[in-house]
């Protein structure tokens, strides 16, 4: 029988980490206040079990959940009132509560991505340009990005100079981010068995408390793992893990001096998963970028994976307003990097005027 990864995850964040440059912080504010932010992605993460729970359907398909894990999955997260909240209590707690959780398709709320791929390095340079790419980025391959991310342009600004740290479970990270022309030190690629994403949260944890940086990236990668080898119960195990880890990393930041009060918490995903039914959550993509399922499941839908290109965003912070009705406006991926920056107090329009506006989620003035 498989195990829930929880306490694994839980011994392992326990663990020092090694590796990591340190320095120490400024004691003198920069004139733009100092704001500080902090980006996390969960790598292929329904909106459907974010929102709603548990799926009865995936828990009762033997092929997708263990029947040893069925009943301690329902028990956990399919009972009282609220299930999605029950999976991920911070996000819905106190995310939701004090900021925003937004990409709830049962309550009219679209948001997705603009670009045409519906899959990974396409939704992270979407994210991090704010452009979508669909002339060069085209796959995941091992390719330095020739687009700027606004980590990098960051990474040139005063104030923020060597202040800038990205951590990521997934080994493309360090060529979406072009760690050699950007500058910034990518910390990624934790092999080994799940669950991997505890080496990159035990990073994310040692960097914030000694680098102490203004930005801090975090990219996690079991949820889409997991997902691609169709082990539904562990999934939601990564995503609960997930939102412990990201209550966690707000705690520490409202703990520390130098972060509380002016710290602007976003988390994401880079795309969704099909819909189709049956095996086709295991997958993702377009038309135009369907690839083997490395599963073998038999997916009914060649020619795509419509609802993948659905994802949702939870934002928390000084920044952030309350939550406001947009009607049935969708808004979009590209629209990530520049809120961040508006978050970070930085005219966006300075990176890339070409980029999606921010999300009307953040406070245009800052």
């Amino acid at each position: 029988m498989r195990l829930l990864l929880k306490v694994c995850a839980a011994l392992a964040l326990a663990l020092p980490v090694v590796g990591i440059a340190r320095s120490a912080p400024h004691a003198v504010a920069p004139a733009d206040g100092g704001q500080r932010l902090i980006l996390v992605t969960m790598d292929g993460t329904r909106w459907h079990d974010l929102f709603r729970g548990p799926d009865a359907a995936l828990l009762a398909d033997k092929r997708f959940t263990d029947p040893d894990m069925k009943d301690a999955v329902e028990n956990a997260w399919a009972t009282g009132p609220d299930h999605g909240a029950a999976l991920m209590p911070f996000l819905h707690g106190t995310m939701a509560h004090r900021g925003v959780l937004y990409g709830n398709r049962d309550a009219g709320q679209c948001l997705q991505v603009a670009n045409g791929m519906w899959f990974s390095y396409p939704g992270y340079n979407e994210i991090l340009t704010g452009r979508a790419d669909d002339a060069h980025i085209t796959s995941n391959d091992k390719i330095y990005n020739p687009n700027v991310t606004f980590l990098e342009w960051l990474n040139r600004r005063p104030g923020f100079a060597g202040k800038v740290a990205a951590i990521g479970t997934w080994d493309v990270f360090p060529y979406i981010i072009n760690d050699k022309r950007s500058g910034i030190a990518v910390n990624a690629a934790f092999g080994g068995r799940f669950p991997t994403d505890t080496l990159t949260m035990r990073a994310a944890f040692d960097t914030l408390r000694t680098v102490k940086p203004r930005v801090l990236y975090v990219g996690l990668g079991d949820t889409d793992e997991l997902a691609h080898i169709g082990d539904y119960d562990q999934y939601l195990t990564a995503m609960n893990r997930d939102d412990d880890f990201i209550a966690e990393l707000w705690r520490m930041a409202q703990a520390d001096p130098a972060f509380r009060g002016r710290t602007t918490l976003i988390v994401t995903t880079d795309h969704g998963r099909g819909t189709a039914g049956g095996a086709a959550w295991t997958e993702h993509g377009s038309a135009r970028s369907v690839e083997i399922d490395p599963a073998g499941f038999t997916i009914p839908d060649k020619a795509g994976f419509p609802g993948s290109e659905q994802i949702w965003l939870a934002a928390l912070g000084p920044a952030v307003r309350a939550a406001q009705p947009v009607g049935s406006q969708c808004l979009h991926q590209n629209q990530i990097a520049a809120s961040a920056l508006v978050a970070l107090g930085q005219d966006w329009r300075a990176f890339d005027a070409g980029a999606g506006a921010p999300l009307p989620f953040f406070a245009k003035d800052r």
